[in-house]
């Protein structure tokens, strides 16, 4: 499922048309997001499959879903995170 109009605004730069000089700090922005945490690293590709089932993951151009766990400890361990759609709420996900 692509994501919807909504959701694309989230990720858009600000529409400036006088500017003379590029303002880079219009292009750094702060999406917040679910992400479904994976213990173990083999699992990852099972769960998301499923989640893409579900449409539940983050599809966005450029952006991988799969990131590192945000812990630096479980992070060193391997561990990963599936990032969701902006719409999922961590609560409504059951695997």
């Amino acid at each position: 499922m692509a994501p919807t109009e909504e959701e694309m605004n989230l990720f858009r730069p600000p529409l400036v048309k006088a500017s003379t000089t590029l303002n880079r700090a219009l292009f750094a922005k702060t999406v917040p997001l679910a992400a479904a945490r994976v213990s173990k690293p083999q699992d990852i590709g099972r769960y998301r499959k499923l989640l893409e089932a579900r449409k539940e993951i983050l599809e966005v151009e450029r952006i991988s879903p799969v990131v590192a766990d945000p812990d630096r400890t479980l992070a060193a361990q391997g561990r990963r995170c599936l990032l969701l759609r902006p719409g999922i709420k961590p609560e409504g996900i059951a695997m």
